[in-house]
Protein backbone atom coordinates (compact mmCIF):
# COMPACT_ATOMS: atom_id res chain seq x y z
CA UNK A 1 0.00 0.00 0.00
CA UNK A 2 1.26 3.05 -1.03
CA UNK A 3 2.17 5.72 1.90
CA UNK A 4 -0.67 8.70 2.43
CA UNK A 5 0.90 12.33 1.36
CA UNK A 6 -0.28 14.91 2.82
CA UNK A 7 -0.07 18.38 0.73
CA UNK A 8 0.74 21.52 3.07
CA UNK A 9 -2.14 24.18 1.44
CA UNK A 10 0.63 26.61 1.58
CA UNK A 11 2.79 24.39 -0.45
CA UNK A 12 0.60 24.46 -3.04
CA UNK A 13 1.03 25.29 -7.03
CA UNK A 14 1.35 29.37 -7.47
CA UNK A 15 1.57 30.79 -10.33
CA UNK A 16 3.95 33.31 -8.98
CA UNK A 17 6.42 30.77 -7.48
CA UNK A 18 8.14 30.92 -11.37
CA UNK A 19 9.30 33.85 -11.57
CA UNK A 20 12.01 33.59 -8.95
CA UNK A 21 12.43 30.42 -11.03
CA UNK A 22 13.17 32.09 -13.78
CA UNK A 23 14.74 35.30 -12.40
CA UNK A 24 16.80 32.62 -11.04
CA UNK A 25 18.28 31.08 -14.53
CA UNK A 26 18.91 34.63 -15.75
CA UNK A 27 20.64 35.74 -12.58
CA UNK A 28 23.00 32.64 -12.75
CA UNK A 29 23.65 33.02 -16.00
CA UNK A 30 24.48 36.48 -15.69
CA UNK A 31 26.75 35.48 -12.87
CA UNK A 32 28.72 33.11 -14.42
CA UNK A 33 28.99 35.50 -17.58
CA UNK A 34 29.85 38.86 -15.16
CA UNK A 35 32.69 36.67 -13.08
CA UNK A 36 34.38 35.52 -16.80
CA UNK A 37 34.52 39.26 -17.86
CA UNK A 38 35.56 40.65 -14.38
CA UNK A 39 32.29 42.42 -13.77
CA UNK A 40 32.04 42.71 -10.13
CA UNK A 41 29.30 45.48 -9.50
CA UNK A 42 27.10 43.15 -11.68
CA UNK A 43 28.35 40.01 -10.25
CA UNK A 44 27.17 41.17 -6.31
CA UNK A 45 23.78 42.74 -7.92
CA UNK A 46 23.05 39.14 -9.67
CA UNK A 47 23.89 37.16 -6.54
CA UNK A 48 22.33 39.00 -4.57
CA UNK A 49 18.82 38.45 -6.58
CA UNK A 50 20.40 34.70 -6.73
CA UNK A 51 20.25 34.53 -2.80
CA UNK A 52 16.25 36.56 -3.08
CA UNK A 53 15.03 33.85 -5.67
CA UNK A 54 16.20 30.67 -3.39
CA UNK A 55 14.67 32.67 0.03
CA UNK A 56 11.39 32.94 -1.65
CA UNK A 57 11.24 29.29 -3.51
CA UNK A 58 11.74 28.29 0.35
CA UNK A 59 8.75 30.82 0.85
CA UNK A 60 10.91 32.62 3.54
CA UNK A 61 9.63 36.16 4.65
CA UNK A 62 12.90 37.90 4.82
CA UNK A 63 12.96 36.86 1.15
CA UNK A 64 9.60 37.90 -0.09
CA UNK A 65 9.85 41.94 0.64
CA UNK A 66 13.79 41.65 -1.11
CA UNK A 67 12.51 40.33 -3.97
CA UNK A 68 9.80 42.69 -4.80
CA UNK A 69 12.28 45.43 -4.42
CA UNK A 70 14.66 43.47 -6.95
CA UNK A 71 11.97 43.21 -9.09
CA UNK A 72 10.81 47.02 -9.09
CA UNK A 73 14.36 48.02 -9.64
CA UNK A 74 15.01 45.58 -12.39
CA UNK A 75 11.98 46.73 -14.03
CA UNK A 76 13.67 50.33 -13.96
CA UNK A 77 17.22 49.02 -14.94
CA UNK A 78 15.24 47.37 -17.98
CA UNK A 79 13.41 50.24 -18.86
CA UNK A 80 16.35 52.89 -18.74
CA UNK A 81 18.99 50.21 -19.95
CA UNK A 82 15.93 49.51 -22.87
CA UNK A 83 15.45 53.36 -23.67
CA UNK A 84 19.36 53.91 -23.93
CA UNK A 85 19.17 50.90 -26.67
CA UNK A 86 16.33 52.29 -28.55
CA UNK A 87 19.00 56.03 -28.74
CA UNK A 88 21.28 53.58 -30.79
CA UNK A 89 19.23 52.28 -33.43
CA UNK A 90 20.43 54.29 -35.89
CA UNK A 91 23.93 53.14 -35.10
CA UNK A 92 23.23 49.88 -37.07
CA UNK A 93 22.10 52.55 -39.94
CA UNK A 94 25.82 54.57 -39.82
CA UNK A 95 27.73 51.33 -39.54
CA UNK A 96 26.36 49.70 -42.50
CA UNK A 97 26.94 52.75 -44.75
CA UNK A 98 30.69 53.14 -43.53
CA UNK A 99 30.88 49.44 -44.21
CA UNK A 100 29.32 49.48 -48.08
CA UNK A 101 31.88 52.95 -48.34
CA UNK A 102 34.68 50.79 -47.88
CA UNK A 103 34.87 47.56 -50.22
CA UNK A 104 37.88 46.51 -48.53
CA UNK A 105 35.87 45.24 -45.55
CA UNK A 106 33.98 43.14 -47.71
CA UNK A 107 30.60 40.85 -46.54
CA UNK A 108 32.02 40.17 -43.26
CA UNK A 109 31.67 43.62 -41.92
CA UNK A 110 27.76 43.40 -42.81
CA UNK A 111 27.16 40.61 -41.51
CA UNK A 112 29.06 41.50 -38.28
CA UNK A 113 26.84 44.54 -37.89
CA UNK A 114 23.58 42.22 -39.03
CA UNK A 115 24.54 40.43 -36.16
CA UNK A 116 24.88 42.72 -33.88
CA UNK A 117 21.58 44.17 -34.86
CA UNK A 118 20.09 41.18 -34.34
CA UNK A 119 21.81 40.43 -30.85
CA UNK A 120 20.26 44.05 -30.20
CA UNK A 121 16.78 43.13 -31.23
CA UNK A 122 16.73 40.15 -28.41
CA UNK A 123 18.19 42.22 -25.92
CA UNK A 124 15.52 44.71 -26.64
CA UNK A 125 12.92 42.43 -27.23
CA UNK A 126 13.39 40.14 -23.98
CA UNK A 127 13.20 43.65 -22.23
CA UNK A 128 10.06 44.81 -23.15
CA UNK A 129 8.98 41.11 -21.88
CA UNK A 130 11.18 41.35 -18.66
CA UNK A 131 9.64 44.65 -17.59
CA UNK A 132 5.64 43.68 -17.26
CA UNK A 133 6.53 40.08 -15.88
CA UNK A 134 8.70 41.64 -12.82
CA UNK A 135 6.34 44.34 -12.26
CA UNK A 136 3.93 41.60 -11.86
CA UNK A 137 5.84 39.54 -9.91
CA UNK A 138 6.75 42.66 -7.85
CA UNK A 139 2.66 43.54 -7.09
CA UNK A 140 2.19 39.42 -6.89
CA UNK A 141 4.27 39.59 -4.15
CA UNK A 142 2.76 42.19 -2.29
CA UNK A 143 -0.23 40.31 -2.30
CA UNK A 144 -2.08 38.95 1.05
CA UNK A 145 -2.92 35.67 -0.91
CA UNK A 146 1.02 35.58 -1.45
CA UNK A 147 2.01 37.06 1.77
CA UNK A 148 0.62 34.32 3.39
CA UNK A 149 2.49 31.70 1.62
CA UNK A 150 5.92 32.90 3.78
CA UNK A 151 7.39 31.48 6.57
CA UNK A 152 7.99 33.75 9.29
CA UNK A 153 11.68 34.19 10.79
CA UNK A 154 11.44 32.14 13.90
CA UNK A 155 12.24 34.38 16.96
Amino acid sequence: MPPVVHHDPARRFAAWAIGPWMLLLVAALGFVQYLRHGEYAYLAASLLVIVACAGCILRQAWARAVLQLLAVLLAAWALLSGVLMLQQAGDFDIARQHAQAQPQLGEVALWMIARAERVWQVGLALKAVAIPLLLWLAWTLGRPAVRAQFRPRPH
